[in-house]
């Protein structure tokens, strides 16, 4: 199955590899308003925007629709934004000082830049042989973690900006995803190494051991490909591709090492999960009556279902805020809990998406911006 053609995750193989290279809008915004007030709500919604080609430049936008770029990109693809709670920004890009870009993005060398609040001009905090990717900053946004990409030698890498070094935490064949525990003291890495899925819990540079036993998928020939700490500490929500086909989100209790699926067992989960910021809930897309065929009459992949956005609480219960076809991804909760964000398109593999809001019970439907990049995630701060 081509990443090209399809960005959202769904077999094992397909998401090691977009894991391990790349989690891998100058438009004008559209309408689709309600006359309601709470239709609005406070804070940006960050996104990677589609410029001409594989150019792609970070942008955000208020929830009036008002919309500027984050940084101007003329030539390069700046992917992958995360602001700390400092207002500082860091983000993966092919900046290097080269005239243009590589059109074969296999051959690209991606790598982590910081941006301060009131510079200009980024700064570069890594400098791989290789590509270094899905930077994300710690909770008290004082170190950034990214992903050192090595063929067959991945590591999980922490910088501390006081001292700008680099300290490996945890090494495997392929890192495919990790969080942040919300103290900042430890991490939980998906890694997979041949014939072995487990999720890992490491110690941030400095700190102790967490002491918590390796968590493997419980049926054989599993992949765990996502995870996600939730904000009090006590659990961890992560994704697990079955031999089956079906992508399952279940939750883990790191006190009793229960486990609990929360997810429909039919349904493909798509990475990232969100937890409400009380932690008792959880917001994820997934596909729904998914299948895809080869059409040989129009020589091309054709998809079957939908994706839609799901708001689940500790128990498993789940319940659908999105309806209709196309596609409903990236869902990520409004600052005050009361509104969610998420990325549009009206068919599985389209190449472009839209931001739009809603309220938690599906209506109040707003789009915000179109042109947004099929790899684009969204960041509500």
């Amino acid at each position: 199955m081509s990443t090209e053609s399809l960005r959202f995750q769904y077999s094992p193989w397909f998401q090691c590899a977009l894991g391990v290279l790349i989690l891998v809008l100058i438009g004008l915004t559209g309408c689709q308003t309600t006359s309601h007030s709470s239709a609005t709500a406070a804070g940006q919604l960050t996104f990677v925007q589609k410029k001409m080609g594989p150019v792609t430049q970070l942008q955000r936008v208020s929830p009036t629709g008002e919309s500027g770029p984050v940084l101007v990109s003329e030539r390069w693809r700046d992917l992958q934004p995360h602001w700390s709670p400092q207002g500082t920004l860091v983000f993966m890009s092919n900046r290097h000082g080269r005239d243009q870009i590589h059109l074969d993005k296999d051959r690209e060398r991606l790598q982590i830049f910081l941006l301060e609040p009131g510079n200009a001009e980024p700064e570069l905090i890594s400098d791989t042989d290789d590509s270094a990717v899905s930077p994300r900053f710690s909770p008290s946004g004082e170190a950034v973690a990214y992903i050192h990409a090595r063929p067959g030698n991945a590591a999980l890498e922490v910088v501390e900006l006081n001292a700008r070094g680099a300290t490996p935490v945890t090494q495997a064949r392929d890192i495919l995803d990790y969080a942040w525990a919300p103290d900042g003291r430890a991490l939980a890495v998906v890694v997979f190494d041949p014939g072995r899925s487990r999720l890992e819990f490491v110690a941030a540079p400095g700190e102790r051991d967490p002491e918590l036993p390796y968590l493997q998928p419980e049926e054989r020939g599993s992949v765990i490909t996502g995870v996600s700490w939730s904000p009090d500490g006590s659990a961890v929500a992560y994704i697990v591709n079955s031999p089956d086909r079906a992508r399952r989100l279940y939750q883990y209790d790191l006190k009793t090492g229960q486990r609990r699926r929360l997810s429909n067992p039919e349904h493909h989960v798509q990475n990232p999960v969100q937890w409400s910021a009380d932690g008792d809930a959880l917001l994820y897309a997934a596909l729904v009556d998914f299948d895809f065929h080869y059409d040989e009459t129009q020589r091309e992949q054709v998809y079957e279902g939908s994706m839609q956005i799901f708001l689940s609480d500790r128990s498993g219960n789940a319940r659908q805020l999105t309806q209709g076809e196309g596609r409903h991804g990236a869902p990520v909760f409004s600052p005050d809990g009361r509104r969610i964000g998420f990325l549009f398109a009206e068919t599985l593999d389209a190449r472009t998406l839209s931001v739009r809001t809603m309220d938690l019970e599906g209506r109040e439907v707003r789009e915000l911006h179109q042109r947004v990049a099929p790899e684009s995630l969204l960041q509500w701060n």
